[in-house]
């Protein structure tokens, strides 16, 4: 799940260099598989992300919106000793390519929180944006996270 959540990211980073178009989505697909991802791991990649754009289509069309700054969650003290600068980079990327909403973001930090880990580095938090975003039944799923003391941590 987190190699697809990886290639999300990347088609996501893309379409914004694209400004919003895939020239030839074979052409990418071959890229990504050439870098080392698998054709299923591409393959439901872009399936989530076009059954995603397709339901989100009326809301970004909509010309009588004006497109609005997201504020980042900030974190608090007790989060940012346990957030690693990197995973709350990684999740302030997600919010910014819009694969992440206000919910979703407060539920992936509530999650690594709960996990108990020392640290939470931006691999844990790829695993539980993962479970998030790709599984939207996972609340009831736990997660296993490597502490930095190289014990299983659960996270609920």
């Amino acid at each position: 799940m987190e190699k697809v959540m990886e290639i999300i990211v990347l088609l996501m980073k893309h379409m914004q260099d694209e400004q919003g178009r895939f020239n030839d989505i074979a052409d990418v697909s071959q890229t990504l598989v050439g870098s080392g991802y698998t054709q299923q791991e591409v393959n439901t990649a872009f399936a989530w992300l076009f059954e995603r754009m397709q339901a989100q289509a009326e809301t970004i069309v909509d010309p009588a919106k004006p497109l609005r700054h997201k504020p980042n969650r900030i974190l608090h003290t007790i989060e940012q000793l346990i957030i690693s600068p990197a995973a709350y980079g990684y999740l302030i990327e997600l919010r910014a390519l819009g694969l992440t909403d206000d919910v979703q973001t407060e539920l992936i930090i509530e999650r690594a929180m709960l996990t108990g880990a020392r640290s939470i580095t931006k691999d844990d938090i790829k695993a539980i944006a993962a479970s998030i975003l790709l599984d939207p039944e996972s609340g009831q799923n736990a997660i296993w996270l490597q502490d930095d003391m190289d014990e299983n941590t659960l996270l609920n």
